[in-house]
């Protein structure tokens, strides 16, 4: 009973990761609150397209910006352009 316990227990876990989009599981939403830095909605009032969306995220001059971009390393371009299909809803 414990282990099929255990085993739903990850798997419902598991499904709740899988649904966080690339905003909110990649920690986007904890810094874009409209307080510290700009909002979803900000964003989106701002941004046109995917394109631009990644191009503004890689070219900022902003240190925590940067850093952020860095720490997603080699998935940088796949997970910006998912947060910005969220932010654009493309």
């Amino acid at each position: 009973m414990k282990k099929l316990l255990a085993a739903f227990v990850m798997v419902v876990a598991a499904s709740t990761v899988a649904m966080a989009g690339a905003w909110d599981s990649n920690g986007c939403s904890g810094c874009h609150n409209g307080g510290l830095a700009k909002s979803k909605e900000q964003l989106k009032a701002e941004i046109k397209s995917v394109e631009e969306f990644v191009k503004k995220a890689k070219e900022t001059s902003n240190p925590m910006m940067q850093s952020a971009v860095q720490g997603l390393g080699a998935n940088a371009d796949k997970v910006l352009r998912e947060a910005a299909k969220e932010v654009l809803g493309k």
